[in-house]
């Protein structure tokens, strides 16, 4: 009796311990929202590897007997959890991990505003050279492809011209 009593509380906090993990694939989906495809295929191999576990624990903790009272004790370990801590846990978890997310993005709109900046500045100060410059690559670029297509036209010229000259001896 004793060994069943503690593996009931044993199927409890796993029951406990499943939602507590689900509850933090929760804040990931509140922190970076998803399609409702990925979520569907989150919470799919989510539920599988936990009932691989879940059904991996019970076997070996009980000797190999799988005891429908242990499966009683996980979805209630699950019941207790939602009801006591669970919504608080979600809530709390995506205040604090806000905080640094938030410093992050403002640091990001920071440098993206300097980065702004140090591109108008060096437009101004070498706008006119580097637009020489473009101009002049711009130019070297149409004349080599120019000289390549001359070039094909002449090779296409010519093999027509030694075609008809084959063609008159025959």
């Amino acid at each position: 009796m004793n060994h069943e009593l503690l593996f009931f509380f044993q199927s409890v906090l796993w029951g406990a311990a499943l939602l507590f993990f689900y509850d933090i694939l929760r804040i990931g989906r509140r922190l970076f929202p998803r399609r409702v495809f990925l979520v569907s295929v989150e919470d799919l191999l989510y539920w599988i590897f936990a009932g691989i576990l879940l059904f991996g624990r019970i076997y070996q903790a009980n000797e190999g007997r799988l005891r429908g009272y242990s499966i009683v004790a996980v979805v209630l370990g699950m019941v207790i959890y939602t009801y006591s801590i669970s919504g608080r846990f979600v809530s709390v978890g995506v205040k604090i991990l806000n905080i640094p997310l938030k410093f992050m993005s403002m640091v990001e709109k920071r440098l993206l505003s300097v980065a702004k900046k140090c591109k108008i500045l060096i437009s101004k100060a070498f706008g006119s050279k580097l637009r020489k410059i473009g101009r002049r690559v711009k130019g070297r670029i149409e004349r080599s492809q120019e000289s390549r297509k001359s070039k094909r036209a002449e090779k296409a010229h010519k093999g027509r011209a030694v075609e008809e000259k084959s063609g008159d001896k025959a």
